[in-house]
């Protein structure tokens, strides 16, 4: 009994012991769950991506594919105005021509009778009496029996009907093209309205700090390509001689417009403000290209339609030694042109939501600059 009592303390000790040990070991374990959490939460939070940075890039490829249907709307517009200028001329002949070919009917069908009370009726009475124009004409070598006069007047019957017939196919093929280009465009401006429809759902989507974060990070980058633009091939020569020197730092910046470059931005600057008007080309509201051309019709300088067409005008212009005057073309195709002002600005037809504006030169992805005039 007293070795039991003697040996209880030392049991009691062990068992607290064993306790304390468990306990210890509870401690560490939830120690670790806790820091295992913590570390595993700023993983989890490291990997989530970064709001403002995703709608960054969202809102920049819906701009870039809104230029791209802007592009195809004006090369749609462009198809229009040219079937229909081309459909206008052939109405305008085709009356003058049926009336032609009327009076040339009339003429040939008095020597038919002629030659009917001549007793020389045959094939010229049977073909010009005939309502079956193409029985008419395929018969006209197997007249054996007319006059050289009347044969030279059907030759010349044969071929004014023919001319007839041409325009009465290119009037069919304007009208086939001015409806495509009609429906086409009625496509387009659903899409573009469904990507400006996306882009205020990313907006939306953004808290207000969010949203100035955004316009931040927008106006950083388009500094960023401002600068890559005058940085970029600084040793490249200007083939136009007639240009002004680009200023000794490599920049155009300080570079002031002159002759007929500065006939061309006074007009664009005069209609800052103006509306966004697709397949626009003035006096009320223009397209990006629209508002070039007229731009430099103003001055002179007669440039294509579209915007990939005014690609290949003038002569390229590295975006190191830009002047004012010179059309600053984006994204792919391009799709997109404004034009230099200095200062390391462009003025251009932004978009239906923006007008007419000033931005900076690198505010959109730079394809290469055109020197027109």
């Amino acid at each position: 009994m007293a070795q039991n009592r003697q040996a209880g303390p030392k049991t009691r000790g062990a068992e607290k012991g064993r306790r304390l040990g468990r306990g210890l070991a509870a401690t560490a374990l939830s120690s670790a769950i806790v820091v295992s959490g913590l570390v595993a939460g700023q993983t989890r939070a490291a990997a989530e991506p970064d709001t403002v940075s995703e709608a960054k890039s969202e809102l920049a490829a819906i701009e870039a594919q809104s230029h791209k249907l802007d592009a195809q709307y004006t090369t749609a517009q462009a198809n229009l105005d040219k079937a229909e200028k081309s459909l206008k001329s052939a109405e305008k002949d085709l009356v003058s021509q049926r009336a032609k070919v009327a009076s040339m009917r009339k003429t040939l069908s008095a020597l038919a009778a002629n030659d009917y009370q001549n007793g020389n009726i045959s094939l010229s009475a049977q073909m010009v009496t005939s309502g079956d124009a193409g029985q008419f004409l395929s018969r006209l070598t197997t007249m054996q029996n007319v006059s050289d006069r009347t044969k030279s007047r059907f030759q010349s019957f044969q071929s004014e009907q023919a001319r007839l017939q041409t325009l009465e196919k290119q009037a069919a093929s304007d009208r086939t093209t001015i409806k495509a280009s009609r429906d086409s465009q009625a496509v387009l401006l659903k899409k573009t309205k469904a990507k400006e429809d996306d882009a205020k759902k990313v907006l939306a989507s953004l808290t207000a700090q969010e949203q100035q974060k955004l316009a931040r990070e927008q106006a950083a980058a388009a500094q960023s390509r401002a600068n890559a633009a005058s940085q970029n091939s600084r040793s490249e020569v200007r083939s136009d001689t007639s240009a002004s020197p680009a200023s000794p730092s490599g920049s155009s910046s300080n570079t002031s417009a002159s002759g007929r470059a500065a006939t061309a931005i006074a007009f664009a600057k005069s209609k800052i403000g103006g509306p966004y008007v697709y397949g626009g080309t003035g006096p009320t509201g223009y397209d990006c290209s629209g508002l070039m051309q007229a731009a430099w019709a103003a001055a002179g300088v007669s440039l294509p339609r579209t915007s990939q067409e005014q690609f290949g005008a003038g002569t390229s212009v590295s975006t190191s030694n830009l002047q004012p005057g010179d059309l600053v073309f984006y994204y792919s195709g391009p799709s997109h042109v404004g034009m230099y002002i200095g200062g390391g600005q462009i003025v251009h037809a932004a978009n239906p939501s923006a007008g007419i504006k000033i931005s900076s030169v690198g505010e959109m992805p730079i394809t290469g600059a055109r020197h027109v005039g």
